[in-house]
């Protein structure tokens, strides 16, 4: 075959799809961002307006992406896109709600135990084996829990169980995220959420709203742009991997947020709390590390 011929028969190189755990890393970085918005936003402006204001954007992106792509906004399982729509809402009200209550280290600490609950859930609804390395993990895990959770004057009891309630219902949330993978597109399942945050957080905000102010504006603006790539790379990952590989990735969001924290002038981090995301860190790497050794092992 002649070069010419080579080169008329050549086709464009295919693209190859980010994997499941770059979608996750980048994922936490977008909610890592989405978070320092929502902390510099403060308490002032209620988390159900900011969850409002973020829907109300995401919307139109979304439709009009999903038109873009010849999908419909509905989907196919209705119920179970209406299950990852309400756990997702409740999940991030309470992840809102202890945003602006605790420093941020210890927000994203105790939120960031999700995949310990993501990888109980998946074995019990999935069927993805977890084995005694996730209840080890889990007792380590409320440990760090018990130690972040601590209370001192700049975090509150009632806000750190807050944050620890909203890692339970996310873990329930990715978990339906995963199953979501055999019948829906990424941007249904993103689509999900927002239509059932919208009307709850509008029936909220006609009770207590607050007019954004001057660097508000842009805030919400950051925090909106942040949560819709967090949302659908998040989505393209948990579908790409299993529950607990995928949402171990979320040890990365602990170490933006003491970076984040310290620069939005968090109290300095004590050896306790320092502790518990050692604890809480391992209890979410550990497994995973583990996991790979033992399937490299077993194919030599």
């Amino acid at each position: 075959m002649t070069a010419g011929g080579a080169g008329d028969g050549a086709s464009a190189p295919a693209r190859v799809p980010l994997s499941g755990m770059w979608c996750m890393a980048l994922a936490v970085l977008c909610f890592s961002l989405m978070a320092v918005c929502v902390k510099l936003l403060g308490q002032g402006m209620p988390a159900h307006e900011k969850i409002f204001v973020r829907t109300a954007v995401t919307i139109p992106v979304l439709l009009w992406m999903l038109r873009g792509s010849g999908l419909s906004p509905l989907g196919n399982n209705r119920r179970l896109l209406l299950a990852r729509g309400a756990l997702g809402f409740v999940g991030m009200l309470a992840y809102f709600a202890s945003l602006s209550a605790l420093p941020l280290g210890n927000a994203i600490l105790l939120t960031g135990c999700s995949p310990i609950f993501a990888a109980l859930f998946a074995q019990r609804y999935l069927g993805e084996r977890a084995g005694r390395a996730a209840w080890t993990a889990s007792a380590i895990c409320l440990l760090g829990v018990a130690l972040v959770a601590h209370p001192e004057p700049a975090a509150p009891l009632a806000a750190s169980l807050i944050a620890f309630a909203s890692a339970i219902v996310n873990g329930a949330t990715y978990t339906v995220v995963r199953a979501t993978a055999r019948t829906e597109h990424p941007l249904v399942v993103v689509l999900a959420l927002v239509l059932v945050s919208l009307p709850v957080t509008a029936v909220m905000c006609a009770w207590h709203w607050v007019w954004p102010h001057g660097s508000q504006w842009w805030l919400l603006a950051g925090m909106t742009v942040a949560s819709i790539a967090a949302q659908i790379f998040m989505t393209v990952g948990m579908q790409r991997e299993t529950a607990s590989r995928a949402t171990s990735m979320f040890f990365l969001g602990v170490v933006l947020a003491m970076v984040w924290g310290q620069w939005l002038g968090d109290p300095p981090l004590t050896w306790t709390v320092l502790t518990g995301a050692a604890l809480i860190v391992g209890s979410i790497v550990g497994p995973a590390f583990v996991r790979r050794t033992v399937a490299a092992v077993s194919t030599r």
